[in-house]
């Protein structure tokens, strides 16, 4: 049976309408923008070019084109409709290093796929979580967080599902023991939400906010600018979501009988692809460390010759199709259209507009860091009911940028935040993590809500605290 052939025609229907709703509220945005006449203020052409943005911003939230198709269909709009002058200028963005960043990063992604490195991890330390239902949760969701690191999120959640699966089904979870089988489910969800924002390319949003900075402001942030204050936030929010989880539904006890389910682990040797593979990513890892020294080592060109050496004869780690396969392409499609939506609305003097408009709006007159923890909690709610993420950074992340450097601080700490808590929300099931988790029917709506309320208020919280506090002292400052 065809995959269109199994969706319930109901299901099929209201996608339609959906979508159909998307395309006439899209075409509507594009013949308003048309019709506004420029000012002194902001030209015609940078009207313009904020209507193709959120033309597309539409699109994506209604699924209208495939995510892809909609980055490209920006892009050239930019051109047909006279925003920028040529060709070459309205596809600047796909020339940008971000976007062939995110096209190297799948490597990794790939990498994990075909290898058991990221099987071994999670299966090493669940085996030594011991007997207590607790300590089994807590070992699934920091190994789920470790493998987020190197591969989507989304990925990694599938992975720690696949491996806690078979143990849920022999403990019948569903019916004997609800509670640690949403436990497990939630928790792998969030794990790997928090686990994606570790290393700046532990997720494309991180890699999206932080070409934003560079297009905006000409200032890159480190590995270590990065990784810093990400694990610091990881090191505090993994402990408390657990927490959190086990409060909320504590895990029921386990028989020695199914505390040896946990404790099975693979015990066949490393393959020689393992080997070199394991090997490869280590090699990866410090090329983007030394970055931080060596200048010609700027994560891009790393992570380009990284990927032609895992097609070296003798090295053969991937063959193209396996990269084909574990490639993104939708994203890397989506966040090129961004990035030259981005510069179009930079080079119209829109951007500029946006940044004063924001800055004019008294949120000076606010105290830094009181202002940011209410831009995150309204970025999150927004990102939560809309999650249509990158959209939503390419509209948050400039003007809140203009307020950083007016402020005095880096903005880098903005690009940061919008990515962390755009990465997924704890309250509803929509964005791509959650969705995976909650499609194997281990936990409601309503429960994830229920769990997630909380973790979302100390999330926001904590990020904003440490990379105001800690970022502030790591990250590129910019005069104003």
């Amino acid at each position: 049976m065809s995959k269109e052939a199994a969706v319930p025609a109901g299901t099929a229907k209201k996608g339609l309408t959906k979508r159909l709703v998307g395309f006439v509220l899209g075409i509507v945005v594009l013949v308003a923008a048309m019709m506004i006449p420029g000012n002194e203020e902001l030209s015609h052409e940078a009207i313009m070019s904020l209507g193709i943005l959120l033309f597309a911003v539409v699109f994506w939230i209604f699924d209208t084109l495939p995510v892809g198709v909609t980055g490209l269909l920006g892009a050239i709009l930019l051109v047909v409709l006279g925003v920028v002058p040529d060709f070459a200028t309205a596809w600047s963005g796909f020339t940008a290093s971000t976007v062939w960043f995110i096209f190297g990063v799948f490597v990794m992604t790939a990498i994990m796929i075909k290898t058991t490195l990221g099987r071994r991890l999670v299966r090493g330390l669940v085996s030594k979580a011991g007997t207590k239902s607790k300590s089994v949760v807590l070992a699934y969701m920091i190994a789920t967080a470790i493998v987020s690191m190197f591969m989507t999120d989304t990925g990694a959640v599938a992975v720690g599902m696949a491996l806690a699966l078979p143990f849920l089904n022999a403990i019948n979870a569903k019916e004997k023991k609800k509670n640690l089988g949403r436990c497990l489910a939630i928790g792998i969800a969030f794990a790997a939400i928090i686990g994606g924002f570790i290393t700046p390319f532990g997720h494309s949003l991180n890699i999206l906010c932080a070409g934003l900075l560079t297009s905006a402001y000409g200032v890159t942030i480190g590995f270590f600018e990065w990784v810093i204050p990400g694990l610091i936030i990881a090191v505090i929010m993994i402990p408390v979501l657990w927490v959190i989880l086990c409060k909320v539904f504590p895990p029921e006890d386990l028989s020695p009988e199914e505390a040896a389910l946990v404790a099975d682990k693979d015990d066949a040797p490393m393959t020689a692809l393992d080997k070199k593979s394991l090997v490869y990513m280590i090699v990866l890892i410090a090329g983007f460390v030394a970055g931080n020294w060596v200048p010609v080592l700027s994560n891009v060109n790393v992570i380009m010759i990284m990927l032609a050496v895992a097609f070296v004869p003798g090295i053969d780690i991937l063959n193209w199709k396996e990269f084909q396969d574990a490639e993104g392409w939708g994203v890397v499609l989506m966040v090129g259209g961004v990035m030259c939506m981005a510069n179009a609305a930079a080079s119209t003097g829109a951007a500029a507009y946006m940044v004063n408009l924001f800055l004019n709006s008294g949120i000076m007159g606010i105290n830094t860091l009181l202002a940011l923890i209410i831009i995150m909690a309204v970025a999150y709610l927004v990102h939560t009911v809309v999650p249509a993420a990158p959209a939503l950074c390419a509209l948050f992340v400039p003007p809140v940028m203009g307020f950083c450097v007016a402020s005095g601080i880096s903005p880098a700490i903005f690009a940061m935040l919008m990515a962390s808590v755009t990465a997924g929300s704890f309250l509803l099931p929509l964005s791509p993590p959650m969705m995976v988790s909650y499609s194997e029917g281990y936990y409601t709506t309503s429960e994830l809500t229920k769990a997630g309320w909380l973790s979302s208020v100390v999330y926001v919280l904590v990020e904003v605290l440490v990379l105001y506090f800690i970022g502030g002292m790591l990250l590129p400052i910019v005069a104003a």
